[in-house]
């Protein structure tokens, strides 16, 4: 589906304010944070590959994959990566934003840096039961909610890309 320029949400934000994208930054690294500690608490290489893994695609191969066909690619988004991806690859076509790899590989990437760890956790709360790592797990769900649902609705209801982003709720 090629994407129109008249297809932008107009009333949409041109560059998100700096609250969000640090309120929405922080949720992240809290994400990555706890994905990996629960994760350590199975096997430690496991919580080692879950933060490279997080890390490369959060910083690098998401920003090239699908910051590079956003409209915010060099502004501030609601997360500020359209200002990230601008540091290493150049602007691509608004058409191809959500098309192709990009498109596909924004829920198996975000589904599995979530259900990894809570897996995981849960494995090692039944093999090794602990309070502790309950309210952990508890944490984790609440921190996930808040960032996929939470803070993603209030963002994409002022997004320029919020009709045409295949993610947008």
């Amino acid at each position: 589906m090629a994407i129109k320029q008249k297809e932008l949400f107009e009333d949409g934000l041109d560059e998100y304010p700096l609250g969000t994208v640090v309120i929405e930054n922080l949720f992240m690294v809290l994400w990555l944070m706890i994905g990996t500690y629960l994760c350590w608490l199975l096997k430690p290489v496991v919580a080692w590959g879950y933060l490279v893994f997080g890390l490369v695609m959060v910083l690098a191969v998401m920003r090239v994959l699908v910051c590079r066909n956003c409209y915010y690619h060099g502004k501030r988004c609601h997360t500020g990566w359209g200002k990230v991806s601008a540091l290493y690859c150049n602007q691509g076509e608004i058409s191809g934003f959500g098309c192709g790899v990009g498109g596909a590989i924004i829920p198996v990437f975000y589904g599995s840096i979530a259900l990894v760890p809570l897996v995981l956790g849960v494995i090692s709360t039944v093999k090794d039961f602990s309070l502790i790592k309950i309210g952990v797990l508890v944490g984790f769900l609440v921190i996930v909610i808040m960032s996929s649902v939470t803070l993603r609705k209030k963002s994409c209801g002022v997004c320029k890309m919020k009709g045409v982003c295949p993610g947008s709720v």
